[in-house]
């Protein structure tokens, strides 16, 4: 029996894990003025926060960066 759930979901407040050709990256989504890169909180109004959101594990998620066009696989979301 397949089970859909929206736990999965890459949503405001959900713990993120990607993967890019550098390794892997853990951190949190967060309201823009709870953002701190330092602290690995990521806004959901940055270009980056609001390409994951909506995303599950295994989608392969496009932004735009500084330095050009990025991807990242979701790899666990909490």
């Amino acid at each position: 029996m397949s089970k859909t759930s929206t736990d999965d979901v890459v949503r405001v407040g959900s713990r993120v894990r990607v993967q890019d050709a550098d390794g892997e990256d853990e951190f949190t989504i967060v309201a823009e003025c709870e953002a701190d890169a330092l602290a690995d909180r990521v806004s959901a109004e940055s270009p980056f926060g609001r390409a994951l959101l909506g995303h599950r594990v295994g989608d392969r998620v496009m932004f735009r960066a500084p330095g050009g066009i990025m991807g990242v696989t979701v790899v666990a979301v909490r």
